[in-house]
């Protein structure tokens, strides 16, 4: 019997989110382990990075290494810097440069494309030739965290300033089905744009408690659970209690860049929707929680199982 794939080409994007991007890696684990292996990725911010060691056959490598990153590893890969950014960035692209050993990005195993914004005109750039590591480099560079870097005589900042999940690069790269994996949807912990707050129901106080499950069936990890999940019906997010002390410095920061995401991932979702849309819940993770990959990656693998049935739907096989 030959079975045919109804899509000539499929893609993969993977969007920004910074650590919360380990996500990625359990994603593309559970793709494979359904048969589903993309012919190209693109990426944004950390998914240019999780995207270019996948297009280099690095996948492996990348899981092992970030399961073994501490609080501690993350601190010595700092490069404190005076201008143009808190970090340099140079000892973490190091790390990945001694991996692509100088590969190109037409010399990666599958094709690849990294999304950067130009910083003096805002203006949208697809790195789809020249070094795989300045490629990623250039669309990792978060304004005010990362420095920005210069390429071709402009300077370039992070991708997720205008393109936070590139579903348009995939398209540009001839993908007829586009599978793309969103870090921001529920990373604002229940807030509601509107302002309006939604009412639960009331429990029966005879009733058990419920425990709050994730779409797969299985329990939320601890970090991840809803704020009150004791009492919270399942899969229903707490809009947590505002803070008295003042927000410090980083959290500032990392709440505006969250803010910034989420707003501009659904604006161009909106307007350049993908075929599949994986969207992994993410809202205990910080920004600079480098060192929790493992949950991260569970719940990349669970976004994806609760999204198979769509997935094979869509990608269905004809006889």
């Amino acid at each position: 019997m030959i079975r045919r794939r109804r899509y000539s080409r499929i893609g993969l994007v993977l969007g920004g989110g910074a650590a919360r991007g380990w996500a990625h890696i359990g994603a593309i684990r559970a793709l494979h382990d359904a048969g589903i292996r993309p012919d190209v990725v693109c990426g944004t911010s950390i998914g240019a990075l999780v995207g270019a060691v996948y297009a280099n056959g690095d996948l492996d490598w990348l899981e092992e290494w970030v399961s073994r990153l501490t609080w501690q590893t993350v601190v010595r890969l700092l490069d404190l810097r005076i201008s143009g950014g808190l970090l340099g960035g140079r000892k973490v692209i190091q790390l990945f440069a001694d991996k692509f050993a100088g590969r190109s990005i037409a010399q990666l195993d599958m094709p690849f494309a990294a999304v950067a914004t130009e910083l003096d005109t805002g203006r949208e750039i697809w790195l789809q030739d020249g070094s795989t590591v300045d490629a990623v480099r250039a669309s990792i560079a978060i304004p005010g965290i990362f420095t920005p870097v210069l390429h071709n005589g402009v300077w370039l900042v992070d991708g997720g300033l205008c393109n936070p999940v590139p579903v348009s690069v995939a398209r540009g790269m001839r993908a007829d089905c586009v599978i793309a994996i969103d870090l921001n949807n529920d990373i604002l912990n229940g807030r509601d744009f509107g302002g309006a707050v939604v009412e639960t129901p009331a429990l029966d106080p005879a009733a058990p408690p419920p425990v709050a499950l994730r779409r797969n069936g299985k329990p939320w990890p601890r970090w991840l659970a809803p704020a009150d999940a004791s009492t919270a019906p399942a899969d229903v997010r707490v809009p947590p209690k505002p803070s008295v002390h003042v927000p410090s410095m980083l959290a500032s920061i990392a709440q505006s860049i969250d803010i910034m995401q989420v707003r501009i991932s659904r604006s161009r979702l909106a307007g350049e929707p993908a075929d599949i849309l994986i969207q992994p819940r993410l809202g205990g993770m910080g920004i600079f929680d480098f060192h929790r990959a493992a949950p991260a990656i569970e719940e990349g693998r669970a976004a994806v199982e609760h999204m198979l049935p769509a997935i094979r739907a869509r990608l269905a096989m004809d006889q």
